[in-house]
């Protein structure tokens, strides 16, 4: 059960260089939940997914390290959102226009694995938040945020700050 839970808890990170599958595999009873994603070139082909080509030191000088495909985390979304597993081919075609053509990119994947059955709750600001559950059970919280999620809806109602209404 412990290993479950760590499984469970734990972040995930994939990665690909462009020609190799990615691959993201969660435990029985959970999905996966993309956290974060990234289809392009940060560093140098020397750090990670180098060239399969010889490459002379003036290429290896023009190589594009700043680039990236403004699509992927909503591509990796559609491949593997609330899926227990995907896999799939990495390549440029897959995230739309080549965002730095001539450079060998990588995909980097970060997720986590939901459980599909979890409870969740709201506590607004000055309020107590109270978690229970039932004897001989443990509680594992899987994620936790404070403020108010982007274009969410608004779960608590706005705190009167000492300002005037219009």
């Amino acid at each position: 059960f412990a290993g479950y839970i760590s499984q469970v808890l734990k972040n995930y990170t994939d990665h690909a260089c462009d020609g190799e599958y990615v691959s993201l595999r969660c435990p029985h009873r959970t999905t996966i939940s993309i956290q974060s994603s990234f289809y392009g070139r940060i560093v140098p082909s020397h750090q990670m997914c180098p060239s399969r080509y010889p490459h002379s030191y003036a290429t290896l000088i023009k190589e594009d390290v700043a680039c990236s495909a403004g699509t992927s985390l909503q591509k990796m979304l559609d491949e593997c959102q609330d899926r227990r597993s995907c896999q799939f081919l990495v390549n440029s075609r897959l995230f739309g226009a080549d965002p730095c053509p001539g450079t060998g990119k990588y995909l980097i994947v970060w997720y986590k694995c939901r459980p599909n059955e979890y409870k969740s709750k709201v506590a607004c600001e000055d309020d107590k938040l109270r978690l229970s559950c039932k004897k001989s059970m443990v509680i594992a919280i899987y994620s936790a945020v404070f403020g108010r999620t982007q274009g969410g809806s608004l779960e608590c109602p706005y705190q009167n700050l000492g300002m005037p209404m219009i």
